[in-house]
């Protein structure tokens, strides 16, 4: 199964510092671990584990770690709107296989089609886990909320509410309307 990563920021040494979903290492006995293939030159590295021990788990819904790309230079932090959003605003996610692979298949588009402080409703195409930390995107590629829960609509935690507890220490780029804060 795969769960999305999404990288928040790039430290001083090139080591990402990676968000997603906690769903499958809430437990303390967990004997899971994240895979990561970072892109290169030409194409991807070679998949490497995290195991659970490097895992930090920041909340019930969130969990972080740290990897450096084996070749750097080929990868940046996601960009965060702060602008809100509206009802019937287009967004983009990530489709990705079920197995086997752990890039990105596809990129359908959809709408937000509720909007409230914390939470975001959206309709684009995801497979059955999908919703476990999938990405969501405006036009520009800013990231405007976070999958979290498919209960018949596609819910997504806001970049606000994001700010405001998971990502409120940790090191981002903000960006309003596409220009950087």
């Amino acid at each position: 199964m795969v769960i999305p990563g999404i990288i928040i920021s790039i430290s001083g040494r090139e080591e990402a510092v990676i968000i997603a979903n906690a769903t499958f290492f809430n437990n303390k006995k967990s004997q899971l671990n994240f895979w990561v293939s970072f892109p290169n030159s030409t194409g991807y590295e070679q998949e490497r584990s995290v195991p659970f021990s490097e895992v930090v788990l920041e909340d019930e819904f969130f969990c972080t770690f740290t990897l450096k790309p084996i070749e750097g230079g080929f990868i940046k932090p996601i960009q965060f709107e702060i602008q809100p959003v509206k009802r019937m605003d287009e967004v983009h996610s990530f489709v990705f296989p079920r197995e086997e692979f752990i890039t990105p298949t596809s990129y359908p588009n959809g709408f937000i089609t509720c909007v409230t402080p914390k939470v975001i409703f959206h309709n684009c195409k995801m497979h059955e886990y999908g919703y476990l930390g999938s990405p969501v995107f405006n036009f520009r590629g800013d990231l405007v909320a976070i999958t979290y829960l498919d209960k018949g609509q596609l819910q997504a935690w806001t970049v606000k509410s994001l700010l405001s507890g998971i990502l409120r220490k940790k090191t981002r780029t903000l960006v309003s309307n596409g220009e950087q804060c």
